[in-house]
């Protein structure tokens, strides 16, 4: 044992030698360092608009950070992960075009901007490397200002803070035990650039995981403190210390729901905890001292001693118990009142649900606003006269209704049903009322605004429409037409005639533009420009074909700008992608094209066309390993084909690739198929039996179902690839079943069997790449290996640099060349 551990200090030793960085041709890296799109924030009298500049992916923070059931954070900074940041931030106003540039933003990255109800503040936090604080922008002066020396506890909510709706002032959830100091050391990777071996060597896995926090460590981040920021004047304490997830301010802006988790309260084991609002919770009415006014609801918690009852008693434990108080949800407060809760309550007994309110000030006991048929999913109010009522049908189907507020008994009037995976199709419009709270925006006590996307002919296609509170009609008032793909985003008049919309083409990037019906006309009000002018040009199209059994499928084919059908065939690269790597949610043949630089369209730079395919099903989806496998191999025959017929691809010149559950596709199709030349993997699973858990779901774990997890894993076929591999990992990636070993493993089979490949380890990214000079070097090889296999001449010296301690056999290397 011993000397093992010695041979692992040894090797680590080892990789710090790596061949240095590389960068692409200039046309591949300039897209690494393209900002992307502003993203745009009206505020709510629809005059100016926040143009927030989104952080490149190769300057997102990729900090492992600490985490607690679905909670990941930074232990530093009391703030969450995976969240968008923005690192740029100015105006333009809305009639003139003129622009406002904000550029002495501090260091720090933008967090969760939100405009006050009068339109005229645009509050932010700026995340430093030791904390987040509250900041405001002040259009009409043009002043930036810290509005607060509080760190935040962005733990337990994700945006922690709110605007009173009377615009005075701020509410935000302090991080009362944050120090600034490190909470954890950070490992630094050993290497000093990435580490290359090629059909030789394997390298030793970093053993580091996100730590996972017990409920007694995370209590240090959960716990905050309320305070009062308003925009003149010293900032107050709301109440005391407590873990608070959720608070929200009176449309009044004199009281408060709070919610408090009961983290000593006996728990379920932690792996089931999925946040800190899954533990039982204390909802109360605070006044803005913090003085509780009322008490919504405190859930009853069985003892220690109750629970340590033994089997035989807990029978005689139950009769015994006092009856359940009725269990309350979904506290809101009424926006068309001052200060008033209401809330949905379940009679356990009689199986019935009802609406109760109480009113400030908080003394008399609860009315029953009115009684439900089925479950309560949500309540929009309106003006008076009009609130919109969605309830749960069942666990497939929605129903919203009109009903009239000063008596919703009366003849509710159903307005919508839909399928709760449809739910997020339509939305109704809203504008802030006179307590500055954001209602339904309702002209004449009778019409509302419905924007939403309705799909025809497989397109999905945006409108706005009009609706009827009386009479129950839609009126369409416009959609989107080709060749624009275009998004209805804020109404400028009560009639529907002027609005403003996001349009983009094909070639065409996404600007934002307004419309007055009235004159037929039409005003582009923003004016980004492109953003690769270097794939000025390229081409869309989708190709649609048969995968042999009667499933269609679909795929989109990219050409470069400079494709001349009349010179013939191009070599091809196929993508396969994941969903969760699908930029878009529409489905639109007019959407501009979104160039990733960590998907497979910076090749196009290189003559190359790009074939990308979404429709193949993942590991893990239905199916057995050999179903899912014949799936895969009748796609890519079928896409191959395809482009064949197209005559686009020379079927001796197409390549594969994919990332994460992609990769695994990948290496599973070189391995069943000849169709192609070369495969690109990135950070995929190969060996399942290092993912004991994969297919817990459907066949069970490894150990009940070794059989399935072995048939899954590529690694088991590496025998039969003949077509060389380039395989790609992060060094630092954590995703479970996802953990750079995967590569390594792989790479040492194929080196052994006398395959073709080279493994290259980035040293500071984890699972998505951000890092920029690990992003450089990932398109450096990509485009040096499809260079090597599509070029008719290698322009590219090959190398190979790997240290001889890495090597499995440390004898001389074969001179035989590559066949090109």
């Amino acid at each position: 044992m011993l000397f093992f551990l010695a041979c692992c200090v040894w090797v680590h030793a080892a990789i710090a030698v790596s061949e240095g960085y590389q960068i692409p041709k200039e046309e591949i890296a300039q897209l690494v360092d393209v900002p992307p799109m502003p993203e745009v924030l009206l505020n709510e009298q629809h005059v100016w608009m926040a143009l927030l500049t989104k952080s490149p992916a190769s300057e997102q923070n990729t900090e492992t950070g600490v985490r607690y059931g679905d909670l990941h954070f930074n232990p530093t900074t009391f703030m969450r992960l995976g969240i968008a940041t923005y690192s740029g931030l100015s105006f333009k106003h809305v009639a003139t075009g003129a622009e406002v540039q904000v550029d002495n933003l501090p260091a720090g990255e933008i967090y969760a901007p939100r405009w006050s109800a009068d339109g005229r503040y645009l509050a932010f936090i700026l995340l430093s490397k030791q904390d987040g604080r509250l900041w405001i922008y002040d259009i009409e002066q043009r002043e930036l200002s810290a509005l607060s020396r509080y760190p935040l506890n962005g733990v337990t909510s994700e945006i922690p803070y709110h605007w009173l709706p009377d615009s005075s002032a701020l509410v935000i959830n302090s991080a009362i035990n944050h120090t600034g100091e490190q909470q954890q050391p950070v490992q630094q990777s050993p290497l000093v650039g990435p580490v290359v071996a090629q059909s030789h060597g394997a390298l030793s896995p970093l053993k580091q995981t996100s730590q996972t926090l017990s409920t007694e460590a995370f209590a240090q981040y959960a716990q905050g403190q309320l305070i009062k920021v308003p925009l003149q004047g010293r900032p107050t304490a709301i109440g005391g210390p407590a873990y608070f997830h959720h608070f929200e301010p009176s449309p009044d802006a004199t009281n408060l729901i709070v919610a408090m988790a009961i983290l000593e309260a006996p728990q379920q084991p932690q792996t089931l905890q999925r946040s800190l609002a899954s533990h039982p919770s204390v909802w109360q009415v605070w006044g803005m001292t913090g003085f509780a006014l009322y008490e919504l609801y405190r859930p009853v918690l069985p003892s220690e001693s109750a629970m340590e009852h033994s089997e035989e008693n807990t029978v005689l434990a139950a009769i015994s118990a006092p009856p359940s108080p009725p269990v309350r949800s979904h506290f809101q407060w009424r926006a068309d009142k001052g200060a008033t809760v209401i809330w949905a309550q379940e009679e356990d007994a009689q199986n019935e649900y009802g609406l109760y309110h109480i009113s400030s000030p908080f003394k008399r006991a609860p009315r029953l606003f009115m009684a439900l048929q089925e479950r309560f999913v949500r309540m929009d109010w309106g003006d008076s006269n009009i609130a919109l009522l969605t309830q749960a049908e069942n666990a497939r189907f929605l129903t919203t209704s009109v009903i009239n507020p000063l008596a919703p008994q009366r003849n509710p009037l159903e307005v919508a049903r839909y399928r709760v995976t449809e739910a997020t199709s339509e939305q109704w419009l809203t504008a802030r009322n006179d307590l500055g709270v954001q209602v339904l925006k309702v002209v004449g006590s009778r019409y509302l605004f419905i924007r939403g996307v309705e799909k025809v002919k497989e397109q999905d296609l945006p409108f706005l429409d009009r609706f009827d509170a009386r009479t129950n009609t839609r009126t369409r008032i416009w959609q989107s037409q080709a060749p624009y793909f275009e998004e209805f985003i804020a109404l400028l008049d009560e009639e529907g005639m002027r609005f403003i919309t996001r349009r983009q083409s094909k070639q065409e990037q996404p600007n934002y533009f307004v419309h007055d019906r009235t004159f037929s006309s039409l005003e582009q009000i923003t004016h980004f420009r492109h953003p690769y002018p270097a794939l000025r040009g390229l081409s869309q199209e989708v190709l649609n074909f048969d995968r042999g059994d009667g499933t269609q499928i679909s795929g989109t084919l990219y050409l470069p700008a400079n494709y001349d059908p009349s010179l013939g065939r191009v070599p091809v690269l196929m993508w396969v992608k994941a969903p969760s790597q699908v930029k878009h949610t529409f489905n639109s043949p007019h959407y501009f094209v979104p160039v990733d630089h960590l998907g497979a369209l910076p090749h196009l730079a290189q003559g190359y066309a790009v074939f990308e395919i979404e429709a193949f099903t993942l590991p893990g989806e239905p199916g057995s390993a050999a179903q899912l496998r014949a799936q895969w191999q009748s796609t890519a025959e079928a896409a191959v084909a395809v482009l064949a017929q197209q005559g686009i691809a020379d079927v001796s010149k197409v390549a594969i690739g994919g990332h994460g559950a992609a990769a695994t596709v990948v290496l599973d199709l070189l391995a069943n198929t000849q169709l192609f030349v070369t495969g690109i993997a990135r950070s995929g699973t190969y060996n399942y039996t290092l993912a004991p858990f994969a297919f817990e779901k459907q066949t069970g774990t490894l150990w009940q179902d070794p059989q399935a997890y072995l048939m899954s894993s590529p690694l088991a076929a590496a025998d039969k690839i003949s077509a060389s591999v380039l395989l790609i990992h992060g060094y630092q990636d954590r995703q479970p079943g996802h953990f750079a070993v995967q590569s390594e493993r792989m790479f040492s089979a194929l080196n052994d069997l006398g395959k073709r490949a080279r493994l290259v380890l980035l040293p500071e990214s984890n699972h998505d790449y951000a890092n920029r000079q690990d992003v450089l070097h990932m398109l450096w090889e990509q485009q040096s290996w499809l260079q090597r296999h599509f070029d008719p001449l290698p322009v590219i010296e090959e190398i190979n640099q790997v240290p001889e301690e890495l090597r499995f056999k440390l004898e001389p290397e074969p001179q035989t060349p590559w066949p090109m």
